[in-house]
């Protein structure tokens, strides 16, 4: 990971820790500054105050992050640059884009201030840390979803638990999701809701395709029901709502598996780890795992460390458990077991530190080459472009990923059944299938028309289902609200200023033809009128010959101009590495299990065969279900 440069000169460390000494080198003018650098999802502005010889103050004043993350980066890294007098410090793990943002606006606003080239290439010195040591029954690795719930249900049996996490704060993809699938909850049974484990297991079968351990799904489906009652039990907060509410519009009429979160993934996700600390679970943040300790017979006997001080950390256990989310954030194990090209995941710091210290003790691969392709995005690039133009307000396009429009790739070939795009896993993946994993988008002004003048419920009406039982649930921390959907969605929207000033951003497209709409996207005009030839024709005929989509529901592009979004596939992370059996033991090749060792969660392989299972909660709900079997049965082989 690659960190920003200093700021400031250094001074004697009792003085440069407290944040109240000054250098004699540094002199600033005097005053109040402002900077601006680029977070993930737009600008950052940020507010420095200085007086002659120190930093006094440091402030954001907007960031357009996702509000998790750039909460986590916005309060540790003003911290540290008052306290350490320097920009110069680490990036927020799992917050890297709003970490450097805030960090390139505080330099550009201490330039204005008088800051030199050779200032802002300054170290701040850190104080020489002892290595440490300590001993437990259990230690486990990474506080997401399966983590935290693993060193819960293993504290709660009674044994001494030890839980290391590498970033200030939960941010694992638990405290991004909307909720956990399960078949027989206390809530389920209670609506009379249940699910079929064949339903399920069918899932999981045709998704797979057959490579996939179909005794480790069958011991997490049955396992689900419990594990979703015992979250709630320790105040998770999940509550079942109906298929298809969170935009699916595709998952309309399937059973009710997700049992979303009510007040989001990181607040479930704290208390759990709140609920640990309180029956005495000892919890280090800001202290990744290096490597797995063993003994002269090849078990595992702990885990190596580094703390928040720089100090080596050594942790003997008894039992081990990693669940350190994956590999989505590691651009060479992307390269080497995705192929190219690939999509880095959502959560950048899961390095897949977990899979590389399991294998390193001799535990199989499984699972290596899948990962959630899910829903679609834009290039950083694009961000970038269209921030600078609108501000957040280009998250709006997104509204054109959720109806049956003609989709062509790269060549300007139409490559899928158009109606089945809020099938998003699948959808994600026949994405990230295509030439530079890109699609565009293609719609004309006719279909602008009825969205000026009715909202997009002229073009399907895709939550009126649920005008008189509402259902609510938090994905990516945000409210998911069938009332606020069904407020939307019969808002008239004029799309067309939007759309004119994001022309020219490499994002968005239009022309007064088809033929000149090919030429602005840079693709192969006789493909490109082809398939909107093909797909036009389909509409007029009743009958898609090509990719069997329900042609009632296909949209025409008829009436110029025409316009075409240009999206990219989106990686919300990996799902496999490390070959474990239905007791979640880490195994070797052969089965055999590796003494003392446990994987959970997304480093765990197994449950998935190339793609994500296209149903609500799956992902989260391998998590806390394999992270609460994994405590369970650890510490039950102690006692």
């Amino acid at each position: 990971m690659k960190l920003k440069k200093g700021v400031v000169g250094l001074v004697a460390m009792t003085l440069l820790l407290s944040g109240t000494g000054c250098s004699q080198s540094a002199t600033y003018k005097a005053g109040t500054y402002t900077g601006t650098g680029q977070g993930k999802d737009g600008p950052v502005k940020v507010q420095v105050t200085v007086d002659k010889n120190k930093i006094k103050a440091v402030k954001v004043l907007s960031i357009q992050d996702n509000k998790q993350l750039a909460a986590s980066a916005t309060k540790q890294i003003t911290k540290e640059i008052v306290k350490q007098q320097t920009t110069k410090v680490d990036v927020v793990s799992g917050a890297t884009h709003s970490s450097k943002g805030i960090i390139e606006a505080a330099k550009k606003a201490l330039k204005k201030a008088g800051a030199s080239d050779a200032q802002l290439n300054k170290t701040a010195k850190k104080q020489a840390v002892k290595a440490k040591s300590t001993k437990t029954d259990v230690v486990v690795v990474g506080a997401g979803a399966a983590g935290t719930a693993a060193a819960l249900a293993a504290r709660q049996q009674g044994v001494k638990v030890v839980l290391m996490e590498k970033t200030a704060s939960p941010m694992g993809a638990g405290t991004l999701a909307g909720g956990m699938f399960a078949a027989d909850s206390a809530q389920q049974k209670a609506a009379h809701k249940t699910v079929s484990k064949k339903w399920l297991y069918d899932k999981y079968l045709d998704a797979s395709q057959g490579y996939m351990n179909g005794v480790l799904v069958r011991r997490i489906i049955d396992q689900s029901g419990p594990t979703v009652d015992w979250l709630n039990k320790n105040g998770a907060d999940m509550k079942l709502v109906d298929a298809g509410t969170g935009g699916s519009y595709a998952h309309q009429g399937d059973p009710a598996t997700l049992h979303g979160y009510q007040k989001g993934g990181t607040v479930a996700i704290k208390t759990l780890i709140n609920k640990f600390k309180a029956e005495g679970g000892k919890v280090y943040f800001k202290t990744p795992a290096k490597k797995l300790l063993t003994n002269q017979h090849h078990k595992v006997t702990g885990v190596v460390g580094t703390t928040a001080t720089g100090a080596k950390i050594t942790v003997h256990a008894k039992k081990v458990i990693i669940a350190t989310g994956g590999y989505g954030g590691n651009q060479k194990m992307l390269n080497r077991y995705l192929g190219k090209p690939n999509t880095k995941g959502q959560v950048l710091q899961n390095k897949g530190d977990g899979i590389k210290m399991a294998w390193s003790v001799g535990a199989g691969k499984e699972g290596t080459d899948t990962t959630h392709y899910f829903w679609e995005t834009f290039t950083n690039a694009g961000v970038k472009k269209m921030t600078q133009l609108v501000g957040d307000k280009y998250y709006m396009l997104n509204t054109f990923t959720a109806y049956p429009n003609l989709r062509v790739n790269t060549q300007g070939q139409r490559f899928s059944n158009e109606t089945d795009t809020t099938l998003y896993a699948r959808h994600g993946a026949e994405i990230a299938a295509q030439p530079k994993q890109t699609e565009y988008v293609i719609f004309d002004k006719g279909m602008l028309d009825k969205i000026k003048a009715k909202g997009t419920v002229a073009i399907e009406d895709q939550f009126g289902k649920w005008k008189h039982n509402p259902q609510f649930f938090m994905e990516f921390n945000e409210p998911s609200s069938t009332k606020t959907s069904i407020k939307q969605e019969n808002t008239p929207v004029d799309f067309a200023p939007l759309l004119n000033k994001l022309t020219g951003t490499g994002v968005v497209f239009k022309s007064d033809s088809i033929d000149g709409l090919a030429n602005q996207m840079g693709i192969n005009q006789a493909a490109f009128t082809k398939s909107v030839n093909q797909y036009n024709g389909a509409i007029k005929q009743g009958k898609d010959k090509l990719f069997f989509a329900n042609t009632k529901r296909l949209i025409k592009v008829k009436q110029g101009p025409y316009y075409a979004v240009k999206f990219v596939a989106r990686n919300l992370g990996t799902l496999g590495g490390v070959r474990i059996n239905d007791q979640i033991q880490a195994t070797k090749t052969n089965g055999t299990a590796i003494p003392n060792l446990y994987v959970a969660g997304a480093d765990a392989g197994g449950m998935y065969g190339k793609i994500y299972v296209d149903f609500e909660g799956g992902t989260l709900g391998f998590a806390y279900t394999s992270g609460r079997l994994a405590g369970l049965n650890a510490a039950k082989s102690i006692k």
